[in-house]
């Protein structure tokens, strides 16, 4: 059984959050537990500088997540980093810490937007990319008839992936961009109609 120390030294290692969920929760524990716990607050100077101390970190966390909303948000409206530092304060954080959050998600944001952003590039390279993720996809969906006679969810699934990922290897871009998903459906839909035509002039070989 622990005795007192035994739970003074280990409550000596908990955070304040910590400490304060065994403080509302003291009726499930033993009588040495409840005595260490009030030997370790006290050292931190009583139960009113913990919660306070709760408290503060709460506002700042709070703040910090305010400011981190606005950022992303003007951030997807295309909204430049440096104007949002211009018009964004804080009565609670310092200058060089809504500067550091502005720019981890403004930045975040950004790429965001540049991923969604459909143009004349993206467009060429999808195209590539369908075409390659169709041979590619294909090739897999040949496989699987030639040499299975069918195909199965889990087949069909690895196809869709092999589809996807040589698109996005080739774009750039993720499936948030509609002109990647838009030629990993067709690429898909063309591998297994590659897939037919190969069991088709080959036939079964399993």
């Amino acid at each position: 059984m622990l005795t007192t120390k035994d739970f003074i030294d280990k409550y000596q290692t908990y955070s304040d959050g910590e400490l304060y969920v065994i403080y509302r929760n003291i009726n499930g524990y033993s009588k040495e537990a409840g005595e260490a716990l009030t030997v370790v607050i006290d050292k931190r100077g009583g139960m009113e500088a913990l919660i306070k101390r709760l408290e503060e970190k709460a506002m700042i966390e709070n703040e910090k997540r305010r400011i981190a909303r606005e950022a992303t948000k003007l951030g997807l409206g295309g909204v430049d980093a440096s104007f949002i530092k211009n018009t964004t304060s804080s009565a609670i954080l310092s200058k060089e810490e809504v500067n550091e959050i502005i720019e981890n998600n403004a930045g975040k944001a950004a790429l965001q937007v540049e991923d969604r952003k459909v143009n004349s590039e993206t467009v060429v390279k999808s195209i590539v990319g369908c075409v390659l993720a169709s041979l590619g996809g294909g090739a897999f969906a040949s496989l699987q008839f030639i040499y299975f006679g069918a195909t199965s969810v889990m087949m069909m699934l690895a196809t869709a992936l092999i589809c996807y990922g040589i698109v996005k290897l080739f774009t750039r871009k993720s499936y948030n961009n509609t002109a990647v998903l838009v030629s990993s459906v067709v690429a898909f839909i063309i591998s297994y109609l590659l897939g037919n035509q190969a069991l088709f002039i080959f036939g079964y070989q399993g």
